[in-house]
């Protein structure tokens, strides 16, 4: 149910396309940052209320860092922006709305360039494209990739900024519903696991 519903989309009338091409076109692919590890964030727990969030292939973070300590040391994102997964859920899209963020190296960011960054609804965009993206990454088993030529190279269309922001909304709901769905079967999953321990005491 919920793959079917990820894959639903709105189609884009012909009339309302307004530029075509392929994604390099119209995005800037912005710096990720290396050598941030599960044991490098462990080691360094933010101790202070002003942090940012590191981000990698999906929309909740792995880890917060100190602004203060660490940032030097990594390339910080000017929220908005999309994130792309490059490994894992490979070609997943998802917006980050931070005022500043770190992408891990799992994943890498990208921003619409300067003269279509007001014909460009970021929410828009993931709803439309994820889907799609994920379907092209490099291998449907084991880890697949969906590296940055990858990316460059997609056929996209761009309907005119009011059709996106009209349905911008819809897929923001979608996006919601899936993560209440997916949460749901965590929990299903959970209580499971639960009751087959229990029989097996």
């Amino acid at each position: 149910m919920a793959n079917r519903l990820e894959m639903i989309r709105v189609k884009v009338p012909k009339s309302k396309i307004k530029y075509s091409g392929v994604a390099n076109d119209f995005f800037a692919i912005l710096e990720n940052s290396q050598g941030i590890t599960e044991e490098f964030l462990y080691a360094h727990q933010p101790t202070t209320k002003n942090v940012v969030n590191v981000y990698s292939t999906s929309d909740t973070p792995i880890g917060a860092l100190d602004e203060n300590k660490i940032l030097n040391s990594f390339t910080t994102i000017k929220g908005p922006a999309i994130v792309v997964a490059r490994k894992g859920y490979a070609g997943r899209l998802f917006v980050v709305e931070d005022e500043r963020f770190i992408v891990h190296e799992d994943a890498y960011p990208i921003k619409p360039k300067p003269q279509y960054v007001q014909e460009i609804d970021l929410w828009w965009f993931v709803g439309h494209y994820s889907a799609e993206f994920q379907s092209d990454r490099t291998s449907f088993w084991g880890i697949g990739d969906f590296p940055r030529e990858r990316f460059r190279n997609q056929e996209i269309n761009l309907p005119n900024i009011e059709f996106q922001k009209q349905v911008a909304p819809l897929y923001k709901k979608r996006i919601l519903l899936l993560d209440k769905l997916n949460r749901f079967k965590e929990e299903f999953h959970s209580q499971i696991d639960k009751v087959i321990g229990g029989m097996a005491e």
